[in-house]
């Protein structure tokens, strides 16, 4: 099951909708999951805390960080190494830790091809993230209806509108939740 960043209950209290289940409204039931695509995709990382498989390449050039985008990890299954057709196991502490970005080698590799199975992603949703996922989707509900329009008119004058993508203010508030990698 996806990871909800925020819940029908503090969507349904802030708008003051009656019915039951997000279901009963159908826009809303495909804007919440495509706020937390656009969220993940601006801060370069994946939420869903599950089991994951990485396959990263590195070509002819020296690194010992692996990036991964579900942060933070909490547990690593397995790190193979593969270099000229030839693979080898990673142990942890000896060969590489856990890092807020991914992994470190202990070592740098070149022309490889490194295959992590691990598990990340959060459990508790942070106020931060919740927040500027509530404001998001309720932004993109109230306005479903002028879905690309620059201004909107009607009897009483007309109203400027923020471009299709996240809020300013949504993105201030997601600034330090992007992925380490990303703030350098």
């Amino acid at each position: 099951m996806a990871i909800e960043l925020v819940s029908y209950a503090d969507i349904k209290a802030f708008l003051g909708l009656t019915d039951a289940a997000i279901t009963d409204y159908p826009s809303l039931n495909i804007i919440r999951p495509s706020v937390t695509s656009a969220i993940e995709e601006y801060t370069g990382r994946l939420f869903e805390s599950k089991e994951r498989t990485e396959t990263i390449y590195i070509g002819n050039y020296k690194t010992a960080m692996l990036r991964l985008p579900a942060v933070p990890i909490s547990s690593v299954s397995s790190v193979t190494v593969t270099i000229a057709g030839d693979s080898e196991t990673y142990d942890e502490n000896d060969e590489y830790e856990i890092t807020d970005y991914g992994l470190k080698l202990l070592f740098t590799l070149r022309n490889a091809k490194v295959v992590i199975v691990y598990t990340g992603g959060i459990s508790i949703v942070p106020d931060q993230i919740n927040r500027a996922a509530l404001l998001q989707t309720i932004f993109e509900f109230q306005s479903k209806d002028q879905l690309g329009a620059e201004s909107v008119s009607s009897s009483g004058g007309s109203v400027s509108r923020p471009t299709l993508g996240l809020l300013k203010e949504v993105k201030r508030m997601l600034n330090n939740e992007k992925h380490p990698l990303l703030l350098v």
